[in-house]
């Protein structure tokens, strides 16, 4: 008897495959250079997240060209025919304030993108969308703005205070000691990718702290004397001194996904404008996968106007760092993704009939996503031996995380740009 229920239940296991529904589903062409089937999926794709506010489109990891791509015809899609008028990367604020205005302008995109953006985001596919949109603002009043909505580096939101219309002397003061502390913490994040570099962290929570005090008493003096930019770029300084500050007091929870969401929702409000993020999917999840994400900050204060849609592969390649710190000179090479987990989300997910493809999990009548099973998130570094296991989720619901996924079968590197 116990042999035949031994049996029986492995054969419930080995059964467990991939349950469709067409109606939920949308194909996604293979390959994506297939225009016309392309601009079909995606226009149905936008057509469900359109009237959501903000819009959190993740990858699985850093470095995988399709996820560039298809993320970058929806957003073209949602602005183009869905009043979106944000695109906001996993990136520095200010950093990506000064890329806004080259965007702007005719100054060469791959140029600015190096010089503004965090190096995950210094691809071809980027640069693309970039384009896309320049010649979009050229054409239309609205604009598109391109923001961010990290804290990695803080020397360009200083420098936005500097150029304020308030011209007092005490304000210049203010405005030059908060630079020179942004300019101290960039500094010591930076310099942790020299692996002579010894970390003074006594010295980090005392800039930390004296910065978080400098930006909370301009905002006591002068924060209802700021501009639009000069606001967001002094609440990114309080959010970027504030893990320091905290821990100063022993307090070292502070969640990098609460400071980002917050960030997201200070960028939001200011301009009234719906809202699309370039984020990992660790960080969009509704709950926390890995890291503590930020999405479910996002969904207590937008409710349904937020959806987080993840992507993920089975197979292909990756691109990758060995830096530990992500900064805007990282070097970046190709990698082989591992081969499939055994009885993962994405071995399952790779028996669909389909490719490619996006569901909603909202639409789903199957139930097959409330399964629970382990997933990779690959960050910015290369898996190795020693890391694999931090890519690893535990057993996780999909149609929990996330609000919906697209599904990319074999995936390539993202094409980072090169120095000539």
């Amino acid at each position: 008897m116990l042999k035949k229920y031994v049996l029986f239940n492995l054969m419930l296991i080995s059964a467990f495959g991939f349950a469709q529904d067409k109606k939920s589903e949308v194909q996604i062409p293979s390959p994506l250079t297939e225009s016309k089937k392309l601009n079909k999926s995606v226009k149905e794709i936008s057509r469900q997240l359109k009237d959501h506010t903000v819009v959190g489109l993740g990858e699985g990891t850093h470095g995988t060209k399709e996820f560039n791509e298809i993320r970058s015809e929806i957003s073209k899609n949602l602005i183009d025919k869905n009043n979106f008028r944000i695109v906001a990367f996993e990136s520095a604020y200010g950093d990506a304030a000064f890329l806004n205005d080259m965007v702007n302008s005719d100054t060469d995109l791959k140029a600015a993108l190096k010089n503004y953006m965090t190096s995950i985001w210094q691809t071809k596919e980027i640069e693309d969308l970039l384009v896309w949109i320049r010649a979009y603002n050229k054409d239309h009043k609205d604009k598109v703005v391109i923001s961010g909505f990290d804290t990695n580096e803080l020397e360009n939101s200083a420098r936005i205070l500097e150029k304020s219309d308030i011209k007092e002397g005490q304000y210049s003061e203010l405005a030059g000691e908060l630079k020179k502390k942004a300019v101290f913490q960039d500094e010591m994040w930076k310099k942790q990718n020299d692996p002579s570099f010894k970390l003074d962290m006594k010295a980090v929570i005392q800039n930390g702290t004296e910065g978080y005090k400098l930006a909370k008493r301009m905002d006591s003096i002068y924060g209802n004397r700021l501009g639009r930019d000069s606001e967001l770029a002094l609440y990114n300084l309080q959010l970027g001194f504030e893990i320091p500050y905290e821990a100063g007091k022993k307090n070292y929870d502070v969640s990098r996904d609460r400071i980002m969401a917050d960030m997201i929702k200070k960028i939001q409000s200011g301009y009234q404008k719906k809202m699309i993020l370039f984020a990992h999917n660790g960080h969009i999840a509704l709950r926390p996968v890995i890291v503590d994400g930020m999405g479910g900050y996002l969904q207590e204060t937008y409710k349904k106007g937020y959806f987080a849609l993840a992507t993920l592969t089975a197979s292909g390649t990756y691109s990758a760092t060995k830096d530990p710190r992500a900064v805007k000179n990282n070097q970046y090479a190709s990698y082989p993704l591992p081969e499939l987990l055994v009885n993962s989300w994405e071995e399952k997910l790779n028996q669909n009939s389909f490719e490619n493809y996006f569901v909603n999990f909202q639409k789903d009548q199957t139930g097959f996503y409330s399964n629970s099973l382990k997933a990779r998130f690959v960050g910015y570094g290369p898996i190795t031996p020693a890391t694999e296991k931090f890519t690893i989720t535990e057993p996780l619901k999909l149609n929990e995380c996330f609000d919906g996924l697209i599904f990319i079968k074999k995936s390539m590197a993202a094409e980072h740009l090169s120095d000539s």
